[in-house]
């Protein structure tokens, strides 16, 4: 698999969120996309000079690893292992624990946008958010307004919905 994607979303106790879907430009099976943003997010928080956290992963085998519940053979997932325990030694208060998928789903979506876009497809991706419905927000707009009038730069949208 090449192009992991990983969705990252920190959280203050006051619900200011920090947000960063990564793309990985290597092969990596789903469990070293999992340590990975696991990783990513924890030297975020310490550049962030945040000094408690408890992080809520999906991922039941990354969670029982750091919580010393599983063990691996795996070489290549013991380093990241190694790499996930010294970070958690740098925290003052370190908490790890699994959620259900659907109490995860900012963080998949991310992941999803970051394993589906390529390199420089896209800069930023904006948020806009819609505060009432597309219904034709100007109701007073002259329908003959709405409508492209040829030969002119002028152009215009006609809109219909049904709730």
């Amino acid at each position: 698999m090449k192009g992991a994607g990983v969705g990252l979303v920190l959280k203050s106790p006051q619900e200011e969120q920090i947000i960063q879907e990564v793309r990985c430009e290597f092969k990596a099976t789903n469990n070293e996309a999992e340590y990975e943003a696991l990783i990513l997010g924890l030297q975020l928080a310490l550049e962030l000079q945040i000094s408690r956290i408890e992080v809520y992963s999906d991922s039941k085998l990354i969670v029982n690893h750091v919580n010393n519940v599983y063990t691996t053979m795996d070489p290549k997932i013991i380093a990241y292992l190694e790499v996930a325990k010294e970070l958690k030694l740098l925290f003052a208060s370190f908490h790890i624990q699994q959620i259900p998928r659907d109490q995860n789903v900012e963080a998949d979506a991310l992941a999803t946008l970051g394993a589906a876009f390529t390199p420089g497809a896209v800069g930023t991706i904006p948020f806009i958010y819609v505060m009432k419905p597309a219904l034709c927000q100007n109701e007073q707009q002259n329908a003959s307004k709405a409508i492209t009038t040829q030969g002119t730069n002028e152009a215009g949208i006609l809109c219909t919905a049904t709730p």
